[in-house]
């Protein structure tokens, strides 16, 4: 198919009208009646459907699929850049907090007053 953007309109298409077809010839040429001739028209339609429309099938899958990557890509840039927008305050709060650090406590100090002997 030339427009992958309208493969699976066309898949879904003929997929109906075969379905409808099937029914209507189970309606016509036997005497199954309701749900049972829609249940062998489903699987009728859907055994002719795996041998005769695998190229349609192949085009609406690319389609189907290129325009989840699409989305996908989409997706993954907005989330870097939201990554990259967070990371800007984040890095401005460990160099604050680095600075805070350098006169502190460190591990084990209990701020005792000079003088005072450590056990």
């Amino acid at each position: 198919m030339k427009n992958k953007s309208i493969a699976w309109v066309s898949y879904t298409t003929i997929r109906l009208a075969l379905v409808v077809l099937v029914w209507l010839a189970l309606q016509f040429f036997t005497s199954v009646r309701g749900l049972l001739a829609m249940a062998l028209a489903l699987l009728i339609s859907a055994l002719f459907s795996i041998i005769f429309l695998s190229r349609q099938r192949d085009a609406m899958s690319e389609s189907v699929f290129g325009f989840f990557r699409k989305l996908n890509d989409r997706i993954d840039a907005s989330a870097a850049k939201e990554d990259y927008l967070d990371a800007e305050p984040q890095a401005q709060q460990d160099a604050v907090d680095q600075q805070e650090d350098a006169g502190g406590l460190k591990d084990g100090d209990q701020g005792r007053p000079k003088g005072t002997p450590t056990n």
